[in-house]
């Protein structure tokens, strides 16, 4: 492993750097949710997408790290999650004294729905590529993201004067 980085590393940290403000503002979320034909607000959006891309119920205080919420905050969440009937909770399995989270039937077609969405976005921002490219990138960025959930959250770089 090398420390000095990719000569193109400044180019991707700005790709992802702009994907992942887009995606994860308030607006893009509000659009993703009036595309896929659900009427959900962005924290709710993002919950979703969380509860449904996730092996089994979830403990809030983890919902709460991942959606950089405080307890209180995603408490509320909760309860407007569970009054809506997108979720239900559910005993932890590991500790019978706690509860999970998990998409309901309606928190489950919300999530499809999203998903899909999700889906036809990416089929449209590729849809005048190459199939060649299109498989390349099925192919890299999967190994790209295993990378940096495997890197160091700032790895040491060398000074160079």
């Amino acid at each position: 492993m090398t420390t000095g980085g990719s000569p193109d590393g400044p180019a991707i940290l700005l790709s992802l750097a702009r994907l992942t403000s887009l995606w994860s503002s308030h607006d893009y979320q509000r659009r993703v949710s009036v595309a896929a034909g659900v009427s959900l607000d962005p924290a709710t959006v993002r919950a979703v997408y969380l509860l449904g891309l996730a092996d089994g119920p979830i403990r809030p205080s983890e919902l709460a790290g991942a959606l950089h919420l405080s307890r209180p905050s995603t408490s509320k969440l909760l309860g407007r999650l569970e009054a809506a009937g997108l979720v239900d909770r559910v005993p932890d399995p590991l500790d019978r004294r706690s509860l999970g989270v998990t998409l309901g039937a309606d928190g489950q077609r919300a999530f499809s729905q999203l998903f899909g969405a999700g889906i036809d976005m990416v089929a449209s921002a590729t849809a005048y590529w190459d199939p060649e490219d299109v498989d390349r990138l099925n192919d890299l960025l999967p190994r790209f993201v295993a990378g940096l959930l495997a890197a160091p959250a700032a790895p040491h770089r060398k000074e160079t004067l």
